[in-house]
């Protein structure tokens, strides 16, 4: 009996040796979608969600867009256009207005390109200046959060109100003035997000207007009067901030 209880034993320690042997280093185990992995398995982690920087560059095809800043007209500057006869051209004043300036515009972009439409009306004293025209400009879209720009514009102007050269109220009625010009701007436009972003610019404007009406003067025995049409030229300088809406695209 003890013989056999010896080679039970010694026959029952051989199997679990055996046994011992055969199991892996590692095992794994697959549950509700986690690997638990043993000691010398290399663990794999999950790869992130890959997504998309956002590079806050402008973008749309439709700009839609609000302006508003201060404005400084020198009406006379050039004096090759005169408001008055020439006899009467030393009496002609300096005229620098100054007043707020607002505007609209629409606009359409085609890769770093805008072109469209744009009004802007002038609050000065003793008149006002409306203009409307065309609207060129590039954007250097590279630089992905502040993206230079310069613009060409090309407008017809109105006034309405008061004379733009003061003082002749009297001699004169009747007065309408339009004319046209040409301006450049320089600025930069900020993203927000993608459909808004804003931007401050600095425009230079060379401005023509021609005048029509009626003049009435004094003259030894009675008056004298008659249609008018004269004119003058100046330029304008205009610190503008933009709010931007960018649609499409």
């Amino acid at each position: 009996m003890t013989r056999f209880a010896f080679v039970f034993g010694a026959f029952w320690m051989t199997t679990l040796g055996a046994s011992a042997q055969e199991l892996p280093g590692t095992f794994s185990v697959e549950q509700n979608g986690v690997s638990l992995t043993g000691e010398d398995a290399e663990v794999v982690e999950d790869s992130p969600e890959t997504r998309k920087a956002y590079e806050k560059k402008v973008g749309g095809i439709v700009w839609l867009e609000a302006t508003a800043g201060p404005s400084r007209f020198n009406a006379t500057q050039f004096r090759s256009l005169e408001i008055i006869p020439a006899e009467l051209q030393s009496l002609i004043p300096r005229v620098v207005v100054r007043g707020p300036e607002f505007g609209a515009a629409l606009r359409f972009r085609a890769g770093s390109t805008t072109i469209g439409a744009r009004f802007k009306r002038a609050d000065y004293e003793p008149f006002d200046l409306t203009s409307i025209g065309l609207d060129l400009g590039f954007l250097i879209r590279a630089v992905p959060y502040v993206h230079p720009s310069i613009r060409l514009g090309f407008n017809y102007y109105t006034t309405t109100g008061g004379l733009v050269i003061p003082g002749y109220d009297g001699l004169v009625s009747n007065v309408r003035s339009q004319g046209g010009g040409a301006s450049i701007g320089a600025g930069l436009r900020i993203p927000i997000v993608r459909w808004l972003s804003i931007a401050a610019d600095f425009d230079y404007s060379i401005i023509g207007l021609i005048f029509r009406g009626n003049y009435n003067v004094d003259v030894p025995g009675g008056s004298a009067g008659g249609n008018f049409t004269a004119g003058t030229a100046g330029t304008a300088i205009a610190g503008t901030f933009a709010l931007t809406v960018h649609l499409g695209g």
